[in-house]
């Protein structure tokens, strides 16, 4: 079993651009320590590759289009 620093198990993270990169790598981490994720990207392809992986981890992933970028696209995905 790999060194686990801290456990985050009930809680939600958020990344932006979790769908690749740096971005997936927090994600993962975050999902291995237990944490439920989040990702939001505006690739859908990307995202759902990236959250296929994500749920292989065990935790609750999901993964939204979302440019933050666009403020309103912002509030309206905070609200699904």
């Amino acid at each position: 079993m790999a060194y686990q620093p801290f456990d985050l198990t009930g809680k939600v993270a958020l990344i932006t651009g979790g769908n690749s990169g740096i971005g997936l790598g927090f994600a993962e981490a975050l999902a291995q320590a237990g944490a439920d994720v989040c990702i939001w990207g505006t690739n859908p392809d990307k995202n759902a590759a990236a959250l296929e992986q994500l749920q292989s981890h065990g935790g609750k992933a999901a993964a939204q289009i979302c440019n933050v970028g666009d403020q309103a696209a912002v509030k309206a995905a905070f609200a699904e």
